[in-house]
């Protein structure tokens, strides 16, 4: 069960195309995980594709699982921004995210920002700058 307090933001660190079905593939197969571990996930089309249910846990963040919602973004941003279509694409998944369940701005979090070793969601992005979007929208 997942009761989200937080969304929580990864890259697939990785500078192809990669569509949600190939992590699916990396996470069950070769990670021997029951589904992808993100909810959601943003392509540089700005694309949105589905990955596990609201209501299911994620396997993104260490400690964070049962009470987030995981949105990886495609791209290596460690090396390339957010494209435009991202940009857009997040403020409305994450508007929509914010009111269901309550979250507040200071509420998304970058993966590397819970604890974790890697760059995620990337050195090109500032999480602050991210937030600061929803607090100047409220």
């Amino acid at each position: 069960m997942n009761k989200p307090e937080y969304i929580i933001i990864h890259h697939v660190e990785h500078n192809g195309d990669v569509d949600i079905e190939e992590i699916r593939r990396w996470h069950v197969e070769d990670r021997g995980w029951s589904d992808v571990g993100y909810h959601y996930y943003i392509r540089r089309s700005g694309l949105v594709e589905k990955g596990r249910d609201e209501n299911e846990a994620g396997a993104h963040t260490l400690g964070k699982n049962r009470k987030s919602i995981g949105v990886c973004f495609e791209g290596h941003h460690d090396h390339e921004y957010w494209t435009d279509h991202q940009w857009l694409s997040f403020d409305e998944l994450a508007a929509k995210l914010m009111n269901k369940y309550a979250i507040p701005p200071e509420g998304i979090l970058g993966h590397r920002e819970c604890g974790s070793p890697k760059t995620c969601p990337g050195n090109m992005i500032d999480c602050d700058e991210v937030r600061a979007r929803f607090i100047l929208s409220a």
